[in-house]
């Protein structure tokens, strides 16, 4: 995730490509977890163009966790996280 920031995310994707490994990119920045469907899309989005445009990935070795399983919480603002 970008939780780190930038810098340490291409640090990170950069060895785990050096070892030709997928990843799994949870939504997550700087300011935390992605909670709006619009959060999603934003933070995906650049997740996506760093791994690719920087860091060189393959878009096939890229999968994105958009953080839907907290909706299981039961707190009930986590209620819509499955429907953004």
């Amino acid at each position: 995730s970008l939780k780190e920031g930038e810098e340490a995310f291409i640090k990170h994707s950069r060895i785990l490509q050096m070892h030709g490994a997928a990843v799994v990119v949870m939504a997550f920045d700087e300011k935390g977890q992605a909670a709006t469907y619009e959060d999603k899309v934003r933070i995906c989005k650049r997740a996506y163009d760093i791994l690719v445009q920087k860091v060189g990935f393959n878009p096939q070795d890229i999968i994105f966790d958009p953080n839907i399983l907290t909706i299981g919480t039961g707190m009930p603002e986590h209620n819509n996280y499955a429907v953004d």
